[in-house]
This record gives structure tokens, C-alpha cells and sequence, in this order.
């Protein structure tokens, strides 16, 4: 579907929105505007990065924003993020995309409300507004997940479900380095743009600016999960640690009673303890006497603490 947004009485200055669009559209907004093929070609694959050329007649820029409506197991770029291509010049702006997305209805209307003031030069205008709303889709979801993180921080210390948690974790892990991912080549775009309008370099800037802030959110994202991550290994070592401690402790203690029973279940005839008539009673003493001993020991030690000490 191709969508006339708005075109300009002054000098015919139009913006054309192309969704979902099929290889005969395509080719006819290519011939029409003179468009080069291969970034053509590029609008048709749907896992292009974000990238910036510049041709003799056009601009182009492919951007990639958040899916709003992305499944909540997604953590890939192809799964979480929607592709954008921008073809622009003093006379047009095409944007081309496979699925309509909330900031591009909300740029239309924009754009297209009766009596709104369209400038002398809408190509930057409009691309600032397009590559602003793509970088803010973003800022949703890494609140989102940084939420969340608070949340699993505390199951981290609390809960038993020790695989779940790590799964997860991992998940969000993948989440934020593909934020981080998209964002960084996003602002890496942003600083090839050759902007010659002193005008509309305060534009350009301000999308940069834009785009450090919410690099930046995605780096702590990432960071503080990996950090996480890292503490919830050390504390389910540490729980395994605990678990063994106490099997070692108990071993201690029923490792020589088991060596006196082995010994006098051997019933050899020549064993004068067995009819002794306080062999028994002088047989638990003795394990009374060793445990105690043990147990002594162990507190000497300070190896019978408090949990965790």
C-alpha cells in the first residue's frame, strides 16, 4: 500500500509512506523518482542493519525501531526490532516498511492534520522527526526490562527456581545487547549524515544526543544483567556449597561410629568384646566419646558457625 502523506501546493514536495509494499510498487516508486536498484534491493530484505548511502539524486537510510508488538519470548533482531527506509531529496521523502508501527501513524497525523505549517525545507525536518521517534520506541522497552531486573534481583536471593531465573536472565541478556546493538549502529548512521544546511545541523545533533542517551541505558541494561547474572551463579555455588557442607559434616561424625560398627559386625569367634558383659554399653560410650570429641573439635574450629558465616 502506498499512501500520499502530504504534498506541498509551493513546489510539489511530497512525502510518500509505502507499507508492506509489493516488488511491483517497488519498481514503480524506483522508476518514478529514480531510484538506485541495489537500495531498492535492500528495502526488500527484512533483516538489513541500519545503514546511510548517498547517491547522486537521493539519500538513503535504512533505521530499525522497537516492535511494539513483538512476542514477549523475542530476542533476536529480526524479532524485536521493524526495518525502515528512507529515500529523500529537496523534491520527495519515501518511507518504506514492512509493518505499520505506532510512532509512524503518530508522525502521519502529525503531518497531515488540516493547516499545520509544513517548512521550506521538509526533507530534515521530517527525517529528524522519523529517526527521533525510531531512537524513543526504544526508551518502552529498556524501562521495561530494567524493571523487571529490579524484580528478578530479588527473586535472585529469595526463590529456589534457580533455572527459571537464569532463563530468564538470559533472555533479558539477549534483549539488551540487541538494543544496545541497534541503537550504537543507529547513532553510527547519525554520524555519517552530511548535513550542508547550517539550519538543520542543530537537528542532526540533537538525534545524536538522543541516541547517547538511550545507548547509554542499554550499555547499564546489559551491564547490571550481566551482573546479575554473575551473582546468581555465585550464590547457586554457594547454595551447593552450603548443601555440601553440611553432607561433609554429617559424614564426620558417622564416618568413625561406621568404622566401630564394621568392625564388631564381623563376628569372628576370637573377638573377646563380644562376650563381654559391658562390651555394649562400653561400645556406646565410646561412640558417645568419639562424637563429642568431634563436635568439640569442630567448634574449636568455629567450623559449626552460624549459616552462611
Amino acid at each position: 500500500m502506498i499512501e500520499t502523506v502530504f504534498t506541498r501546493a509551493q513546489d510539489g514536495f511530497r512525502w510518500l509512506d509505502s507499507v508492506q509494499p509489493s516488488s511491483e510498487e517497488l519498481g514503480s516508486i524506483a522508476e518514478t523518482y529514480t531510484l538506485h536498484p541495489t537500495s531498492v534491493q535492500d528495502c526488500l530484505q527484512p533483516e538489513h542493519l541500519p545503514k546511510f548511502e548517498r547517491f547522486d539524486n537521493a539519500y538513503f537510510l535504512i533505521v530499525r525501531g522497537y516492535d511494539e508488538n513483538c512476542p514477549g519470548d523475542a530476542d533476536t533482531v529480526q524479532e524485536l526490532t521493524r526495518k525502515t527506509a528512507i529515500f529523500w531529496n529537496s523534491h520527495f521523502f519515501i518511507t518504506i516498511h514492512r509493518q505499520d508501527q505506532l510512532f509512524m501513524e503518530g508522525m502521519r497525523r502529525l503531518w497531515s492534520a488540516p493547516g499545520v505549517q509544513i517548512p521550506a525545507e521538509p526533507s530534515i525536518p521530517l527525517l529528524h522527526d522519523l529517526i527521533k521517534r525510531v531512537l524513543i520506541s526504544y526508551e518502552a522497552p529498556l524501562e521495561a526490562a530494567d524493571s523487571r531486573l529490579d524484580e528478578y534481583e530479588e527473586k535472585v536471593f529469595i526463590s529456589q527456581s534457580e533455572a527459571r531465573i537464569l532463563q530468564e536472565l538470559y533472555l533479558l541478556k539477549r534483549k539488551a545487547t540487541v538494543f544496545k546493538k541497534m541503537i550504537f549502529l543507529t547513532k553510527d548512521v547519525l554520524k555519517s549524515l552530511n548535513i550542508e544546511s547550517r539550519q538543520h545541523r542543530p537537528l542532526v545533533q540533537d538525534l545524536i544526543e538522543t541516541a547517547d542517551r538511550f545507548f547509554f541505558l542499554a550499555d547499564q541494561l546489559l551491564e547490571n544483567t550481566n551482573t546479575l547474572l554473575n551473582m546468581h551463579i555465585s550464590l547457586s555455588s554457594q547454595r551447593t556449597n552450603e548443601v555440601m557442607r553440611v553432607l561433609t559434616l554429617f559424614s564426620v561424625f558417622f564416618l568413625p561410629l561406621t568404622f566401630i560398627v564394621g568392625i564388631y559386625g564381623m563376628n569372628f569367634d576370637f573377638m573377646p568384646e563380644l562376650r563381654h558383659p559391658f562390651g555394649y554399653p562400653a561400645i556406646l560410650v565410646v561412640m558417645m566419646l568419639i562424637v563429642l570429641g568431634v563436635f568439640l573439635w569442630f567448634r574449636r574450629k568455629g567450623w559449626l558457625g552460624k549459616r552462611g558465616e
